[in-house]
């Protein structure tokens, strides 16, 4: 298991790799991350000393999360040569995605009252500068997710650091392309992605089993 870092987000993934040949392994994996905007970025409007507002994403419908099932390889470049060295893999994964739209919400003025805060979901053409106080409740919009699928191409290389034999320490490095044909909509006023392109650091932890 470990930690995904990449240019639009973050997230974690679970893998399994079944040793093939002294030097090859078959990999599955599950990977859980956020897929952000490149446009995105945090504004405040309404100032009340009283009651301090939030800050939010300006324009953002949905935040979008993406779980990932692989298949793949891991081959082995530069074996150990002691201890403290450092082992070589390059690995390569190919699967399908589940994209899922969850929509923002947003703190507001009580559109029916003229006074009082109430959480809606954004609109662009309600909200604005005048009665937006900040973000909503990351649990709103849940049972509202919207499905989309697609397919994914992951490639890098791996440094496998521990020094016990039956540990696993490693860190990944690459790039992955994630494709979803029906289109993905993020931002307001924004063209829908269709295409991700990430370069992405994978820190992991785990253990060898030998039969």
């Amino acid at each position: 298991g470990g930690i995904i870092l990449h240019t639009s987000g973050w997230g974690g993934n679970l893998t399994r790799g079944k040793f093939k040949t002294y030097k090859r392994y078959d990999l599955y994996s599950f990977d859980l991350v956020n897929l952000k905007h490149r446009k995105e970025y945090r504004i405040r409007y309404l100032t009340d000393p009283e009651n301090p507002t939030k800050s939010f994403k300006y324009g953002k419908l949905n935040s979008f999360f993406n779980a990932r099932f692989s298949y793949g390889q891991q081959r082995m470049l530069f074996e150990k040569q002691r201890e403290k060295g450092v082992e070589v893999y390059f690995n390569w994964k190919t699967g399908l995605n589940l994209g899922m739209l969850k929509p923002i919400y947003l703190e507001v003025i009580n559109s029916q009252t003229g006074f009082g805060r109430v959480e809606e979901r954004y609109d662009p053409n309600q909200h604005n500068e005048s009665n937006i106080y900040g973000k909503g409740r990351f649990g709103n919009g849940f049972n509202e997710i919207k499905f989309r699928p697609g397919a994914h191409v992951k490639g890098g290389f791996k440094f496998e650091l521990a020094k016990n034999r039956e540990k696993i320490f490693a860190i990944e490095t690459g790039v992955i392309v994630d494709i979803f044909p029906t289109k993905v909509e993020i931002l307001a006023n924004q063209a829908e992605d269709v295409v991700f392109y990430n370069f992405y650091i994978n820190i992991l932890f785990g253990k060898k089993y030998y039969d």
